[in-house]
């Protein structure tokens, strides 16, 4: 029989065995939690480069068919279908990887479920732009109209902020650069309503109806509901990542999720494996994103990058 000094011992051995799986539960935790968070990291660096860096393409690519098609005539200028296409995509693929980079922050610092998740909408919604602008299953006409819609919803965007900010100038004051060159053709440092009018013409120009909307013109009907739900390669994740899993961040809550979000006031910590759990956009976005590229420029890019990514998360 084990007397009462053995038992007290036993009791004693038992604690300090627990103390050490938790302790080591949790080291485990936090590495799985760093190596995410710095996959994250590879792939908004990755993102980075394919934002800024010219694209390698296969000669019988959707991208190099492009290359061929006539130049968009807008106002005095001419400009390349490829160019607006590459410029249009390259702008949401950076602000995917700027968001990227703020989902590693959050990761890391376990401190916000609300704004991962956030966050993680943002990274989807970037991801979808990028890849409805260069979606090699439709014609080069149909993805021009897809970018002169997106750089019209860009344009009018900064014109309604300049209006709201009151200060009185206008895109077109700043259009030397710090070399003294007219710099930018797509718009960021021109005349947003005269660039507005010159895409309104072309379009028109060539039979295209353009539809008026109640913020901008559209060339063509583009909505993120639509999009998720209509693209190729999607597998399912997307239409979750968008509609219900991403939704918490307009309040639509689920009751175990919102059990958590108050619990996470109290203790005031947002745990990795909660984080990635309520964010698959944050996974979905480049995963559909990075397989359109593929499809498009007929040359797969940041394969190990995004395997490691996965398994990860």
């Amino acid at each position: 029989m084990t007397g009462e000094g053995d038992a007290s011992k036993h009791d004693e051995a038992w604690a300090v065995e627990m103390l050490h799986r938790i302790n080591g539960g949790a080291q485990e935790a936090h590495e799985r939690r760093d190596a995410l968070a710095a996959a994250v990291d590879e792939i908004a660096d990755g993102f980075t480069q394919l934002g800024l860096k010219p694209w390698k393409m296969g000669r019988k690519s959707p991208a190099q068919e492009d290359m061929k098609a006539p130049d968009v005539l807008l106002g005095d200028r001419a400009e390349p279908v490829a160019k607006i296409l590459r410029y249009e995509s390259a702008v949401n693929i950076l602000s995917a990887a700027d968001q990227l980079r703020g989902f590693a922050v959050l990761l890391r610092a376990e401190a916000s479920l609300m704004g991962a998740v956030s966050v993680a909408r943002g990274i989807f919604e970037a991801c979808l732009w990028a890849t409805a602008v260069i979606d090699p299953t439709i014609t080069t006409d149909e993805r021009l109209k897809r970018a002169l819609t997106r750089r019209l919803a860009r344009l009018s965007a900064g014109i309604r902020l300049r209006d709201m900010l009151g200060d009185g100038t206008t895109d077109a004051d700043h259009v030397i650069d710090n070399d003294d060159h007219v710099d930018d053709q797509h718009g960021t440092n021109r005349d947003p309503a005269k660039d507005i009018t010159n895409i309104v013409v072309y379009a028109e120009g060539r039979g295209w109806p353009v539809k008026k909307g109640r913020r901008t013109s559209e060339i063509t009907p583009l909505s993120i509901d639509w999009l998720s739900e209509n693209l190729e390669r999607r597998i399912g994740i997307e239409g979750y990542a968008w509609t219900s899993g991403s939704s918490m961040a307009h309040g639509e809550h689920a009751a175990d999720t919102a059990s958590w979000v108050e619990l996470s006031q109290d203790i005031g910590t947002a745990p990795a494996w909660l984080i990635q759990l309520w964010s698959t956009g944050a996974w979905a976005g480049p995963r559909l994103f990075l397989a359109t590229f593929a499809s498009y420029t007929g040359r797969a890019t940041l394969r190990r990058e995004y395997q490691r990514f996965e398994k990860l998360f």
